[in-house]
């Protein structure tokens, strides 16, 4: 049997095991609840614990650690094999390395490196490990734990390329930075540096604030940094004179703020260099005080219009005077647009519109009336400004409408100038040094078979095919610029479009620039062609008549011997016969006398023109003699037993334009004339005329005679064919006029020879 004592200590012990079983029981849940919180505490701080039993190989690790490994716990068991695979390539003999240090007792196990999980990601890992030894010092575990730094590693680097962006830009920044704390620089960039005429921004660290600063500035500086240390302002911008080590001032911008350094409340400043810039500000305000003196001085007429309104701003005197508006009536409710000085809406239209489509206008050309309706033609120009914040035109004007007018009457100067080069028959030309044409009239152009246009910036080699003449034309044109003189050529030729050749008589003159260089050639030219052929033909005619005078000097000679003698003997029988007809009785004797006496003179009639023409007038001019002599002495002759009154009227100058040949030619058709109005006329009165006309000579035979039908009498007789015939052969203008019973007058106009040399004689 069981004793009361020993149930007694039964169910003590039964107690026991129960307050033991609890107190097991809550230590447990204690430690399930404190490995709860490890494992949260390691998966909240990415901190994987690990066991190492070195001897077996065997490690323990926890499951924060699997989860930063990448591995699940119940399929792949961490061993130090595995652990090993793990490492990035680059850190595996670096890590075991480590670990073979801290097993030997050379390092603590404490390093970071890189694993790469099986799915590829890399991480970071910090790893701290510790060896237990045993008695002999023979390292038997380690333990240790792996933390995953991945984003905080990631963190520093972004912090690291933050804070070398901010030193960058900072270094790299066109204005100073300072940062003054407790009075002293403790931090200045390089630009800071250089600002303030230093080479190294540590020669200005802990120098005092108030060095920099003008000393004009410093209680006004020391008043707006209290207030940003305090807090009553966060930011300060000023102008400030500062000054450069050696005391230059220098006028800068300064941008101020609060900051804490190092855990101190200091003053953080940029500092930019306003030097340019106020230089720009004076020169703008001397551009804008010289604009102001251009406004009102300019002899342009210019306004100033805002844009929308077309309000004027201002206008200068020579838009008052231009208008003929008071500065009252130009800036009242009416625009200047709206003005009546438009005198035309399409013109106002047209300039408005490309103001606002273009934003400016050049030189639009057009008519505005002033006050008192005098029309002016300017030419505006317009532009788009910013005035005092307001969108406003500035327009200038220029008068031109004198320009204009002289224009207009250039043009007509012109027109009129072309009229007359061109309607000259000469050739008129301007070359260059390149013998292109500058100018020509249209008898150049008609020469080369083309017009003055097509002819400009052409050469003579264009349109002449003769390489000849164009070379000696080239060498011509050149000899004037290159001597600076005239050059005159008497006669050269050239060849036209058709071919044929034509001779000029060419005055060359060199144009000279304002160097005194000759640049062009101005040329002038006469077509001597038809002159040259008269010469010719001039030459042919002395030489037929040289001829024709010696035929006649035979004839002469074989009338004189034989027909002239012949005459005589005649006369003589006639003679002869008078004296036979005494004989017979008084009435018949008077009718043969009276008979025989006409005969007789007859016969005297024409032995005394046979001999003027042996040795009568021509030869008097042929030696010399004046055809007026020669004209008197020839009608005084032939009228002076006529009964007919006859008158000579000569002018003497007039003679002295007539050469040789033509006064030989004159005196036959004045014979032909006279003798025909002796004659054939009945007249009682006759006159001879020679006198002078503007370039020619006029002779005039008139008689009061019984006249006659010139048609009538063509084919009847050679004396009008002859003296026509004469005329044509030095190139007079003949005409015969005459009616019947109205008399008859016959007309030569005769060209002045200017080439015989007058000689004044008296007559």
């Amino acid at each position: 049997m069981i004793s009361t004592c020993n149930l007694s200590v039964l169910d003590l012990l039964r107690k026991r095991v129960a307050d033991l079983e609890r107190e097991l029981a809550e230590r447990d849940s204690v430690l399930h609840e404190r490995t709860r919180h490890l494992r949260v505490a390691q998966s909240l701080a990415h901190l994987g614990s690990w066991d190492w039993e070195i001897e077996s190989g065997e490690v323990r690790c926890s499951n924060e650690l699997y989860r930063i490994f990448g591995r699940d716990p119940g399929l792949h068991p961490m061993t130090f094999e595995v652990f090993v695979s793990a490492l990035l390539s680059d850190e595996h003999d670096r890590v075991v390395t480590a670990i073979n240090d801290a097993l030997g007792g050379k390092a603590p196990l404490d390093l970071e490196y890189k694993i790469v999980r099986p799915n590829g990601d890399v991480r970071t890992i910090h790893c701290c490990g510790e060896v237990l030894r045993d008695d002999n010092g023979t390292p038997r575990r380690m333990s240790g734990s792996v933390q995953d730094i991945t984003e905080r590693k990631r963190m520093e680097e972004s912090v690291r390329e933050s804070e070398d962006r901010y030193r960058t830009l900072v270094e790299l920044s066109p204005s100073g930075v300072f940062v003054f704390c407790e009075g002293r620089t403790v931090y200045v960039n390089h630009r800071g540096a250089i600002l303030m005429g230093a080479n190294d921004p540590h020669e200005i660290l802990e120098r005092p604030m108030f060095e920099f600063i003008h000393p004009d500035f410093h209680q006004e500086v020391r008043e707006n940094v209290e207030r940003l240390l305090v807090g009553r302002a966060s930011v300060h911008s000023a102008e400030r004179i500062y000054l450069k080590k050696d005391g230059t001032p220098v006028p800068v911008q300064v941008e101020a703020a609060r900051i804490t350094w190092n855990g101190t409340p200091a003053i953080i400043g940029l500092v930019s260099d306003i030097t340019d810039r106020k230089q720009t500000e004076e020169a703008l305000r001397a551009s804008e005080e010289r604009f102001a003196r251009v406004f009102r001085t300019s002899p342009h007429p210019i306004v100033i219009s805002e844009i929308g309104t077309g309000r004027l701003v201002d206008v200068n005197d020579a838009a008052h005077q231009l208008l003929g508006y008071s500065r009252e009536e130009i800036k009242g409710p009416a625009t200047w647009l709206e003005m009546k000085i438009w005198c035309s809406v399409e013109e106002r239209t047209r300039f408005v519109d490309v103001l606002k489509r273009k934003g400016s206008v050049r030189n639009m050309e057009v008519t505005l009336r002033s006050k008192d309706g005098e029309i002016r033609q300017i030419l505006l120009s317009s532009e788009l400004i910013e005035l005092n914040g307001k969108h406003c035109s500035v327009t200038v004007g220029n008068d031109i409408t004198d320009r204009k007018r002289a224009e207009d009457e250039l043009r007509r100067s012109h027109t009129f100038l072309r009229q007359v080069i061109d309607s000259d028959p000469n050739f008129i030309f301007a070359k260059d040094r390149e013998g292109r044409f500058t100018m020509v009239n249209k008898a150049v152009a008609d020469c080369y078979g083309s017009t003055v246009e097509n002819l400009i910036s052409q050469s003579d080699a264009d349109f002449n095919p003769n390489v000849e003449e164009v070379e000696f034309i080239r060498q011509k044109d050149l000899q004037a610029m290159n001597s600076l003189q005239d050059c005159f050529v008497a006669e050269e030729k050239i060849t036209d479009w058709s071919g044929k050749t034509r001779w000029l008589q060419t005055i060359r003159r060199p144009i000279a620039d304002d160097q005194g260089r000759a640049h062009m050639v101005l040329g002038a030219a006469t077509d001597i062609t038809e002159r040259k052929r008269m010469e010719e033909m001039l030459l042919q005619r002395e030489r037929d008549l040289s001829a024709a005078l010696q035929e006649r000097e035979r004839i002469s000679q074989d009338l004189h011997d034989g027909i002239l003698q012949s005459l005589y003997a005649a006369g003589l029988g006639l003679e002869t016969c008078k004296l036979l007809i005494a004989q017979q009785s008084e009435r018949i004797a008077d009718s043969l006398v009276m008979t025989l006496d006409q005969a007789i003179g007859q016969l005297n009639y024409v032995m005394g023109e046979v001999r003027d023409f042996i040795m009568g007038l021509e030869s008097h001019l042929m030696q010399g003699g004046d055809i007026s002599t020669a004209l008197r002495t020839m009608v005084q002759t032939m009228c002076g037993s006529s009964s007919a009154t006859c008158r000579v009227r000569i002018d003497d100058e007039a003679g002295h334009y007539i050469s040789t040949e033509s006064a030989l030619h004159l005196i036959n058709i004045v014979r032909e004339g006279l003798s025909n109005a002796l004659r054939h006329s009945r007249a009682t009165r006759i006159t001879v005329s020679l006198g002078r006309l503007i370039g020619s000579i006029r002779l005039t035979i008139i008689d009061n005679g019984i006249g006659f039908n010139p048609k009538s009498v063509q084919g009847v007789g050679h004396g009008l064919e002859n003296m026509a015939a004469r005329a044509q052969k030095i190139g007079g203008l003949f005409a015969v006029r005459s009616e019947p019973g109205k008399g008859t007058r016959i007309l030569l106009d005769l060209q002045k020879d200017t080439r015989v040399t007058p000689t004044h004689t008296n007559t």
